[in-house]
């Protein structure tokens, strides 16, 4: 075989294993040790389906010396520091304001201490004979507590579930951003694509997945199962192991990719959509605007590429599937040289002959 068909046969395959495999081993593990956010609506649907959402930790920002809020403000704030140049006019005129300023709070002091007084109860004296019998006060109800409380504890009773408790959970309660792992992105994906919901107007969006995929366990196994795929058989597509079989599970998943991220939503939710199935961008030639799409078009036709070439001569397939002796393509057609009538050292050789001596 001449140098170069030896070269055709196999660099093409090999670059083409090794950069789908490093992009879905990649992939694969960002999904599987990688986390995400999700609240409200996303954070209910994962939880419908038995996903564990976990609460983000932040820590309360404190400023040192911050007042607080809970004590009535009898103090009017300090003016701020006299610049440098102040003369002795300046210092006389803060003075004063700082003695009007005590006299103002010593007043109000005073006013509470009052207004405190008049409303306790003056005991009777010996002298004055009791006209009105003392009654007992009234027993204290615990409801009006509890609300009198509420009233003053700002976001009292408010409840956020994050377990996997029975009952639906709804977007109302997931008020805040809670975390879990970002293969449950996938799980996201699939559930509003099996069932997207309604419109603002009340209408049912027309699903682009199969409703029985939205229901549990579906959207999690088959996300797991994606995550897994990327992660397995870019590992095969690095070593040639299995090639053809992992090409075609990697090309599975960006076609399911493809239709539930933009040919699907554009054939069924859109009316502009190119060619019917295609989304359509304000700007036709923006390299942003269809950067997602040509990346999942260029992993699948690099997929479907390998699934025709196999692992070529860089790999462990052909350890175990080595090519058939009576290959035409590597040693020549077997029937050239046997045609009657032909002389085998004279004999002219077909375009698959790549045996030593062809030209």
């Amino acid at each position: 075989m001449r140098l170069r068909d030896s070269i055709a046969l196999t660099l093409p395959s090999f670059i083409l294993r090794l950069v789908l495999g490093i992009t879905f081993i990649w992939a694969g593990t960002g999904k599987l040790v990688g986390t995400m956010q999700v609240s409200g609506d996303d954070a209910a649907r994962l939880a419908n389906l038995g996903v564990h959402l976990n609460t983000i930790e932040v820590a309360p920002a404190t400023t040192p010396n911050e007042p607080s809020s809970e004590i009535p403000e009898l103090i009017e704030p300090l003016p701020d520091d006299p610049p440098a140049e102040s003369n002795e006019e300046t210092s006389e005129e803060m003075g004063e304001d700082l003695q009007d300023q005590a006299k103002d709070i010593v007043e109000k002091i005073e006013e509470a201490i009052d207004d405190a007084g008049d409303k306790v109860p003056q005991a009777p004296t010996l002298d004055e004979p009791q006209t009105e019998p003392q009654t007992e006060p009234p027993a204290p109800d615990p409801q009006a507590g509890i609300e009198s409380i509420a009233a003053l504890t700002p976001h009292a009773g408010t409840w956020t579930r994050v377990q996997n408790t029975s009952g639906d959970r709804i977007a109302s309660d997931f008020p805040e951003p809670l975390e879990c792992q970002r293969v449950n992105s996938i799980a996201l994906m699939i559930s509003k694509a099996a069932d997207p919901g309604l419109t603002p107007d009340s209408q049912p969006i027309t699903p682009i997945m199969p409703s029985k995929l939205a229901s549990r366990p579906w959207p999690k196994v088959l996300a797991w199962a994606a995550a897994i795929t990327e992660l397995v058989a870019g590992a095969f597509l690095v070593l040639g192991l299995f090639t053809r079989f992992s090409a075609f599970g990697t090309l599975f998943v960006m076609l399911v990719a493809m239709w539930m991220t933009q040919f699907g939503p554009a054939a069924f939710h859109s009316s502009d959509a190119l060619l019917g199935f295609i989304p359509r961008a304000d700007d036709l030639f923006s390299p942003a605007a269809y950067t997602q799409l040509l990346w999942q078009m260029a992993l699948a036709s690099m997929s479907l590429a390998v699934m025709f070439l196999g692992s070529g001569a860089i790999g462990i397939d052909r350890l175990f599937f080595p090519p058939h002796a009576r290959d035409p393509y590597l040693h020549g057609d077997p029937k050239a040289s046997k045609k009657k009538g032909m002389d085998p050292a004279t004999a002219q050789r077909t375009e698959f002959d790549r045996s030593p001596g062809s030209n």
